[in-house]
């Protein structure tokens, strides 16, 4: 993003600047090109007049194409639209929420950020917790004032998420495999646990389960 920013305002700046300034300086380096040349105190002439008068006469006049000229303002505009887009969402971001020990993402709505960020989170557990502090669940993150994210920690700190729920899972799946339950035992071979077949498709609970005694 910033690289296409920094193009654009470049591709800006030179569209206006040969604009403005390029007819003028190709007129007078083309006037310097056929100008007379002196080789001591000699001056070439054709004629009765000498090369620079043919040479001023003869200068082509260069007129800015129309076409070229809004390629550049456009691109300027584009360039200065994005600067401040930018800049709107650096200051939008720069003010930090943290629920449960994780850091919220800013640019997104309130519950979905949560179901990102916050282990033990679903889609119903966030908009059960946004709706009993009286918050829209589609509202930004960002728009959200310091009253509002203080009832929502206050209201996150009711259920038990992050480390102290991955601690209950790995007790509960270890109580499982000292009682010598199926679920423990399949468990610790890697093998599903809810009946499904295991002569194939079980790549996922040979993966995970043993990791979770």
């Amino acid at each position: 993003m910033a690289r296409f920013l920094g193009l654009a305002l470049l591709l800006g700046s030179v569209a206006v600047t040969m604009v403005t300034f390029g007819p003028a300086f190709m007129a007078s380096s083309s006037a310097r090109a056929l100008a007379t040349p002196r080789l001591g105190s000699t001056t070439l002439r054709l004629g009765s007049q000498p090369v620079a008068a043919l040479a001023a006469v003869s200068a082509p006049t260069m007129k800015a194409s129309p076409s070229f000229a809004g390629v550049g303002a456009a691109a300027l505009l584009i360039g200065v639209a994005l600067a401040r887009r930018r800049s709107e969402r650096t200051l939008s971001t720069q003010r930090r929420l943290r629920l449960a020990g994780k850091e919220i993402p800013r640019n997104k709505e309130i519950a979905w950020a949560l179901m990102c960020s916050v282990f033990g989170i679903g889609k119903t557990t966030a908009f059960t917790v946004t709706q009993a502090v009286g918050i829209d669940p589609h509202t930004r993150t960002g728009d959200l004032s310091e009253e509002e994210e203080l009832r929502l920690a206050e209201e996150l700190g009711k259920y038990t998420l992050e480390n102290p729920l991955r601690r209950m899972y790995k007790a509960n799946c270890s109580q499982l495999l000292e009682i010598k339950h199926r679920r423990g035992i399949r468990m610790q071979k890697g093998l599903p646990v809810r009946f499904q077949r295991s002569k194939t498709n079980n790549r996922n609970a040979r993966k995970l389960n043993p990791y979770r005694l």
